[in-house]
């Protein structure tokens, strides 16, 4: 562990402190001084000396001394120091000062800029080798974040404080997380090597094309049905009008060679009956055909009946999972009070101690101070181990107490499902009943048979028939007229027919089209739903590499903690840096002294990972009773009313020095 201790520091004319000295000798030093008696500006000055920069990171800051708001020319700003470094003493020096230069022919010389002269160890140097000397202790961004407590929180932005602290701490490795959550067995088979980020990517683009996709689907499905015709086309009746017409067509044309031969009227009458027993078939077949519809709405029911069942089975599976949901929590919630009692049992033993009060060797009592230093031995150990039990009390209740929220958050969504489960059982409900009507409405509708346009052909044909008969038997030749202009009109109604079926063709291609579209629409769906499931599988992942993360990084540290993750509205997880002290986050709610302690805290942690110790500048160290124990060097900074004058006190001086030959300007 390399170590760098401030022996002194000295300001001449630095932003308006005409001189000062800080005798530390390597030890701990406190500055004490009214408001804008310059103690900040001693830990600017000694930033300055190594980085050219203010304590708060900033370059375009002013060193020179001002009188009436005006700087005050021919001063030379300067600051020095000298060091321990692992045990060596090295010096710096830098002043800032004006540049005059007299033109050839004036008579006085102008100002025309500034120039910085360096040093290293009494020795002039280039600037180059003064930042080389100095980055050869520690680089820039490192020494800042060892020598200022509020240097890590406030003026890092938190990308940077994420950053070192992964640095720090390591990340957690793919197969640590797998170890602590066995539901993440599958994600290996599923990322196929692909990292977690990429592989929601990849879910994410895919997500949109399916979305986009069923989308078009009911578009495309509709334009196809915009192609059906409104009525539905009876194929079955179409081709048996063809068939009868065809029959009909055969018929007439013997019928016309029977007249010629004069055997017609005979032939006519023989027709006459076979249509009569037609008439007695069409009825028995459209009161066949009345029950079609009966038994499609009977069919329908049972199907909204069935969707009910399944519905309802999902609901009770449902309540089942709520219930053992609950039971988690109160199982948890069970172990939480026991660790509530264990806590409070533990908080309230009291310290015992007996100790033998002679020597057990020679007989004679022992030393008080040997008794009274076994006995605050004792009594320290207690407290420490009395004090580490509630702590690990203190985090499991934490743990269950998440637990507990998880659960609860898992009861609200499958409370959701029940209520989406009664919706929709409450509209199956609905359409069952509207179905019941139609089917008691189809059962007491028994259809006319005259009203079939088979049967009117039929009553037509047989009409025609008598009246062919009744002709015949008057005209023969005008008959053979008759029947001929009827073979004319059926050829017509023939092709009509023709046309209807050919009409039906281009039908099943778009049926054909529909069930392709539905297929595709229902395969997307499943595939939508797989990848919600890997997609919750990788958050489950990112959950419990979060766990995983700040639990690791929290103990490396004392009393700071990290909250490396924010929870979304949306359910995701984003990015962040959170310094927490005893739940409180630093950015809002946490007072100075706890933000210099916790700082404090960081440095702890952040010197034994990049290995050197440096003195640490505690600004406004008035607002803490007591610091954070550390090994660094401690120079604090504490407004003190009645010191007009800033005055040192520290283990490298004599008891309450006070320098009395500053004087701010």
């Amino acid at each position: 562990m390399k170590q760098l201790k401030l022996s002194n520091l000295t300001l001449k004319n630095f932003k308006g402190i005409k001189h000062f000295k800080l005798q530390a000798n390597g030890e701990n030093a406190r500055i004490f001084g009214d408001n804008a008696t310059g103690k900040t500006s001693v830990f600017d000055a000694f930033v300055w000396l190594l980085f050219n920069k203010d304590s708060n990171n900033r370059s375009d800051f002013s060193i020179k001394t001002l009188y009436a708001g005006k700087e005050i020319n021919n001063l030379e700003h300067e600051v020095s120091a000298s060091f321990l470094f692992d045990g060596r003493p090295m010096s710096l020096r830098k002043v800032y000062k004006e540049k005059w230069t007299r033109k050839r022919g004036a008579a006085t010389a102008e100002f025309t800029g500034h120039e910085t002269d360096y040093e290293v160890d009494g020795v002039p140097v280039k600037k180059k080798e003064y930042q080389e000397t100095v980055d050869s202790i520690v680089p820039e961004d490192v020494f800042k974040l060892l020598t200022s407590p509020l240097y890590f929180n406030e003026q890092m932005k938190w990308q940077d404080r994420r950053k070192t602290l992964l640095e720090v701490c390591g990340e957690v490795e793919f197969d640590e997380v797998l170890a602590a959550n066995k539901e993440l067995a599958a994600l290996p088979a599923i990322l196929k090597g692909r990292a977690i980020d990429d592989h929601r990517k990849v879910i994410a683009s895919r997500r949109a094309e399916i979305n986009k996709e069923l989308d078009r689907i009911p578009v495309r499905i509709s334009e196809v049905q915009n192609t059906l015709p409104e009525q539905p086309i009876d194929v079955s009746g179409l081709d048996g009008q063809v068939a009868e017409i065809e029959t009909k067509l055969d018929e007439n044309s013997t019928l016309i060679n029977n007249i010629r031969n004069g055997s017609v009227i005979t032939d006519k009458q023989q027709k006459l009956r076979q249509i009569e027993m037609d008439l007695q078939q069409i009825k028995r077949v459209v009161e066949f055909d009345s029950l079609d519809e009966v038994n499609r709405l009977k069919v329908k029911l049972q199907e909204e009946r069935s969707n009910v069942s399944i519905i309802e089975s999902q609901k009770r599976l449902t309540q089942k999972n709520i219930q053992y949901l609950q039971g988690r929590i109160d199982s948890v919630d069970k172990e939480r009070r026991e660790l509530l009692t264990q806590y409070k049992g533990i908080e309230a033993t009291e310290f015992t101690h007996e100790a033998e009060c002679a020597c057990p060797t020679c007989g004679q009592a022992l030393p008080e101070e040997q008794l009274t230093a076994a006995r605050e031995k004792a009594l320290a150990d207690f407290n420490l181990q009395r004090s580490n039990k509630l702590e690990a009390i203190k985090e499991k209740g934490v743990k269950l107490k998440a637990s507990i929220e998880s659960n609860q958050n898992e009861i609200e969504k499958e409370k959701i499902s029940l209520s989406d489960a009664d919706s929709d059982i409450e509209k199956k409900s609905r359409a069952i009943a509207k179905l019941q009507e139609d089917l008691a409405k189809a059962e007491s509708n028994v259809q006319d048979v005259t009203q079939d346009e088979r049967y009117k052909l039929a009553i037509q044909e047989r009409t025609e028939v008598e009246a062919a008969i009744q002709k015949l038997q008057a005209n023969a030749q005008d008959a053979v007229a008759d029947i001929e202009s009827q073979q004319a009109e059926l050829h017509t109604r023939r092709s009509e027919l023709n046309a209807q079926l050919a009409q039906q063709a281009q039908v099943v291609v778009a049926e054909k089209r529909i069930a392709e579209l539905e297929e595709q629409q229902s395969e997307l769906a499943k595939e939508f739903e797989e990848l919600e499931h890997q997609l919750y599988l990788t958050e489950a992942f990112i959950r419990s590499k979060v766990e995983l993360l700040e639990e690791k990084i929290n103990s490396k540290f004392k009393n700071a903690r990290f909250k490396l993750f924010a929870q979304q509205i949306n359910g995701g997880l984003q990015e962040v840096c959170e310094t927490t002290f005893e739940g409180v986050p630093y950015s809002s709610g946490l007072n100075n002294a706890a933000k210099i302690n916790v700082g404090i805290d960081i440095i702890n942690t952040l010197t034994e990972h990049f290995g050197i110790r440096a003195p640490i500048f505690v600004d406004n160290a008035e607002a803490v009773t007591r610091l954070a124990d550390t090994n660094s060097q401690i120079i604090s900074l504490v407004v003190s009313e009645p010191d007009k004058q800033l005055r040192i006190e520290g283990q490298g001086l004599s008891e309450n020095k006070t320098v009395l030959d500053l004087k701010v300007v």
